[in-house]
């Protein structure tokens, strides 16, 4: 073979080696941005799951916050309920005690006021023993078997029920005092049967 078709093969041999590596490169190239971008679409997955995890635990907390804070709010408007009535309730049992035969207009409309409060407020066992106490109070006036003593009672019992139910609201919620006040439902445990 002559030097010219030696050169012509050789010539020939590098183009197509030169085109087959720019192919085999191009597909490995391309191989490399598809997997590129794979792996980028799941660690961008992976980021768009965990900030949404973050945000749900961000939006538990703060949910659960305001509960807690709903919650004492509620206790405290009890509360203040609760101290008016047993105020105004010792004012007027005070007042009675003085055995004028009548009760002083303004005591009674006060307690009356601070009662119908606390009846809104409830819960109904607390309103309960207010009803006994301003009808103990109430009695008194034409009924001489119903004296200090018997008001004084009353009013001891509204304290205690009043008291427990504030003390210890998780107990006739039904639930445990952490479950309350991490913002558990006031639905009690489910039973099995």
């Amino acid at each position: 073979m002559s030097e010219w078709g030696v050169a012509l093969i050789a010539a020939g041999s590098a183009i197509a080696g030169s085109v087959v590596t720019g192919w085999l490169t191009r597909s490995a190239g391309l191989r490399q941005a598809a997997a590129a971008r794979l792996a980028g679409e799941e660690q961008a997955a992976a980021a768009r799951h965990a900030g949404e995890q973050q945000a749900e635990a961000v939006l538990k907390t703060v949910q659960q916050t305001l509960e807690a804070q709903a919650r004492t709010q509620q206790l405290d408007t009890k509360r203040e309920a609760y101290v008016a009535f047993l105020q105004s309730a010792q004012a007027l049992f005070e007042d009675r005690k003085r055995d004028r035969g009548t009760l002083d207009e303004a005591l009674y409309a006060e307690a009356q006021r601070t009662y119908q409060v606390l009846r809104l407020e409830g819960p109904d066992n607390v309103a309960a023993q207010a009803h006994l106490l301003m009808q103990g109070i109430l009695d008194s006036l034409h009924d001489r078997s119903v004296g200090a003593a018997e008001i004084e009672r009353r009013l001891n019992h509204y304290i205690t029920v009043a008291q427990r139910h504030l003390q210890e609201p998780w107990r006739w919620m039904g639930r445990s005092r952490n479950s309350w006040v991490a913002g558990g439902t006031t639905e009690p445990p489910a039973t099995a049967p």
